[in-house]
């Protein structure tokens, strides 16, 4: 498909993102708003899980948008488009912390430190009495992890991201990102088998 043609509403939604992507740096407006559509709600959980201030990842997420639409001629993707998405978003995001932190508390020099489990929005809001029981021991099972441990399960399972693509995001070799998932893994299927409602 030629990307410089112009494509409808229905067309759009049924494109992948690589599609949408050639269309959005040809400055098609529609095909930016699918992508945002597509992504902007996993990168907003992401965000909370990082930090829980809503104001500052909504801005952050405003901010990359933004920055995404007024260089759209020059950007390249290397990888996937969800894969470059999460690592431009934490970028910006553990960089306005940091700056954030300069002006309030001491930071302690590891920012990922800060990345906690929490059951997305969605998930508590549809969850019924057994759903919410079990989504608060998946909490108190994940809380178990370090912190790198969690943010490397929820980056490949929760958000579909390939190892080599987490292992670039969260900034270390691959082969660590292995040991993070496979120790974490093991943990939370010892809290859940001690668990007899799961």
């Amino acid at each position: 498909m030629n990307s410089e043609r112009i494509i409808s509403t229905t067309e759009a939604g049924s494109l992948d993102d690589e599609m949408l992507w050639g269309q959005f740096k040809s400055g098609n407006e529609l095909a930016f708003s699918v992508l945002y559509k597509r992504h902007v709600n996993r990168l907003f959980n992401y965000g909370m899980h990082t930090c829980r201030d809503k104001e500052l990842v909504k801005d952050c997420l405003q901010e990359l948008f933004t920055r995404l639409w007024s260089k759209r001629e020059t950007l390249g993707v290397a990888g996937s488009v969800n894969y470059y998405l999460f690592k431009s978003f934490r970028r910006l995001l553990i960089s306005r912390l940091i700056a954030n932190r300069k002006f309030a508390l001491p930071f302690h020099d590891n920012p990922d430190s800060m990345f906690e489990f929490i059951p997305s929005i969605e998930d508590t809001m549809i969850a019924g009495e057994a759903k919410k029981q079990q989504l608060e021991q998946l909490k108190v099972s994940f809380n178990a992890l370090t912190k790198r441990q969690r943010e490397a399960i929820f980056l490949k399972f929760f958000n579909e991201l390939s190892y080599h693509e987490v292992s670039s995001i969260m900034e270390v070799h691959v082969d660590s990102v292995y040991n993070l998932i496979s120790k974490a893994l093991t943990v939370l299927k010892k809290k859940l088998k001690d668990n007899p409602s799961f």
